[in-house]
């Protein structure tokens, strides 16, 4: 008949020198992990992103406050809102739509007449209006700038 067997936990008599094994064995277990760490460490090093990650730390909540001021800063805000716009619109264009446009560029120039065509189609009529919108944002923004630098 079997007899039960005793369920121990293993303890280390001294948990001290139990780390310090398992720190004495790891660069054997773990030999190419830390080959990559130090090669990495060294090519941050001679970067100086080591010194800049060091000077970052360093100044603490004076860098955070100054990355807050520039981003919430009106440029920055309109900047943004910029980018998400042009952005969604990039998302709408097809791609394989727009190869075909550039391969096709290279190629003989269309006449006058097929461009005529072309530029009489209904999205052709919204793009260049929606071009010539831009222009005009465009434009009364360079007023705008001239005129505030005219009076500052």
């Amino acid at each position: 008949m079997a007899t039960a067997v005793e369920f121990r936990q293993f303890t280390p008599r001294n948990t001290r020198e139990d780390l310090i094994r398992r720190v004495e064995q790891a660069p054997a277990e773990h030999a190419e992990a830390l080959l990559a760490a130090y090669h990495l460490l060294q090519r941050l090093h001679e970067k100086g992103m080591i010194d800049l990650l060091n000077g970052l730390l360093g100044a603490g909540d004076t860098v955070v406050e100054r990355v807050v001021d520039v981003i919430s800063s009106k440029e920055m805000v309109t900047a943004l809102r910029i980018a998400l716009v042009f952005s969604n619109l990039l998302s709408s264009i097809d791609p394989d739509k727009l190869h075909a446009v550039v391969s096709n560029a290279g190629r003989d120039a269309p006449s006058l007449l097929a461009i005529g065509k072309k530029a009489t189609s209904k999205d052709a009529r919204r793009g260049m209006a929606a071009a010539v919108g831009l222009l005009t944002t465009f434009g009364e923004a360079l007023n705008a700038h001239e005129q505030g630098a005219a009076r500052g």
